[in-house]
């Protein structure tokens, strides 16, 4: 039996929070500093520096914090990997152009409180173009790190053992008990009875669980088999492995096929063929 320590819950799905600070306090440097003559050092000693500094700080801190959550919430609805135009779509929208309108926004209150127009500034021709340039580039970095921790995931899921030695059965292996599934850049340990099946969809595998929500998996479906009680998980055919308590009932087709119904519901008809109909009839009844 695999055993396998469970992650710390945090509200924050990256655990970046120094690197935002980070990027904020940068952010707002360049902002101040894009176009002044002063040299970095320069600026460091004039008091107006920072009091520039900070307002800018306050507003870049927000927007940043602002696309890591829209991001982190993006991650757990709309994985890439499953909805990739859908998420690129809302990504852009929510993480991309609405943060500019609200930098916008905060600017144009912040020159308000000292009695500027902002179109009357140069905040449109230097500063905006450089908080949409970082916001796209804030966006590119979470994309990265996204395929990067589903990297890793893929493969610390390969390379964990497929099953340990039962003691009372030598020679054999114990079928696996837990699997570790991907949502966004979480990784979640799984009982194998809360899964309802495993299939292959396009180029990926997946798993159904019975409250209906599905899981990318990194291994592959026959891999999966190897790691599972055959008297509990039946391979129905190349695309799907059911548990015996997801069937639901099952109908005959001609040449002595079967088709399987689950619930979960299966998205497409699963089709069990006349050479493993008999074999499925058997392992339905126990």
């Amino acid at each position: 039996m695999d055993t396998i320590e469970k992650p710390v819950t945090r509200k924050d799905g990256y655990h970046d929070f120094y690197f935002r600070v980070i990027i904020a306090l940068l952010a707002a440097h360049l902002i101040i500093a894009f176009g002044e003559k002063e040299s970095f050092f320069q600026l460091l000693v004039m008091p107006a520096y920072y009091w520039s500094l900070l307002p800018s700080f306050v507003i870049a801190f927000l927007l940043v914090n602002f696309v890591n959550f829209i991001t982190v919430k993006l991650d757990k609805k709309h994985d890439w990997m499953r909805q990739p135009l859908l998420r690129a779509g809302l990504q852009l929208t929510l993480a991309l152009l609405l943060p500019a309108v609200l930098a916008f926004l905060l600017a144009s209150v912040y020159f308000w409180t000292f009695g500027y127009n902002i179109f009357k500034t140069l905040y449109l021709k230097y500063d905006f173009p450089v908080i949409v340039l970082l916001l796209v580039l804030l966006n590119a970095y979470y994309l990265s790190f996204y395929f990067y921790k589903r990297s890793r995931i893929a493969e610390k899921t390969l390379s964990h053992p497929v099953a340990a030695k039962d003691e009372n059965s030598p020679g054999e292996t114990a079928a696996k008990e837990i699997f570790l599934v991907q949502r966004g850049a979480q990784t979640l340990p799984l009982s194998v009875f809360s899964i309802a099946y495993f299939y292959r969809e396009g180029d990926y595998n997946f798993l159904k669980a019975f409250d209906g929500e599905s899981y990318l998996v990194a291994q592959t479906l026959d891999e999966i088999e190897q790691q599972l009680d055959s008297r509990v998980f039946f391979r129905a055919n190349r695309q799907v492995i059911v548990q015996r308590k997801a069937c639901t009932r099952y109908s005959n087709l001609e040449y002595g096929k079967l088709e399987l119904f689950a619930q979960p519901s299966f998205k497409h008809p699963v089709i069990i063929s006349q050479r493993r109909s008999k074999q499925f009839r058997e392992w339905i009844q126990g």
